[in-house]
């Protein structure tokens, strides 16, 4: 009688701790380096020849992707180089176009392709058509 009681607890806990463990990790959070700049290595978008900064100088910076949220963070002086979005409106397949607000209320949009973890994202503007892509570097 024991053994067995013993044996139910000893299952009990092994399932428990399982249960626990699983409920406080989460396999959509990442952390990577990333270097963004116009798509295709353009200097310039849209018909013009002097993007604004934020469009023409490359960066390089850090995503983090905690629960439902991306942030990309950067040294760079740039206007509007770093950024966060709530990616709560992603398909399931983690693919999908956010809709957010910079620091001076401009909407901008943030497209990922499927997948989770490291990958490229792409990020443009309403009031321009230039698109940056951020990539992960290795």
């Amino acid at each position: 009688m024991r053994l067995g009681m013993f044996l139910t607890t000893l299952i009990g806990l092994a399932g428990a701790s399982h249960i626990s463990s699983a409920a406080t990790s989460s396999s959509t959070d990442a952390t990577w380096a990333a270097y963004g700049q116009l798509e295709n290595g353009q200097l310039s978008c849209a018909g013009a020849t002097i993007p604004m900064p934020e469009w023409a100088w490359p960066t390089t910076g850090q995503v983090e992707i905690k629960g439902n949220t991306l942030t990309f963070a950067t040294a760079s002086r740039a206007p509007n180089s770093s950024f966060t979005v709530d990616l709560k409106g992603l398909q399931p397949d983690g693919s999908g176009r956010i809709v957010a607000k910079d620091n001076k209320n401009r909407t901008f949009y943030l497209t990922l392709d499927p997948g989770s973890g490291p990958r490229p994202f792409y990020l443009t503007y309403s009031y321009n058509a230039c698109r940056r892509v951020y990539t992960p570097t290795t």
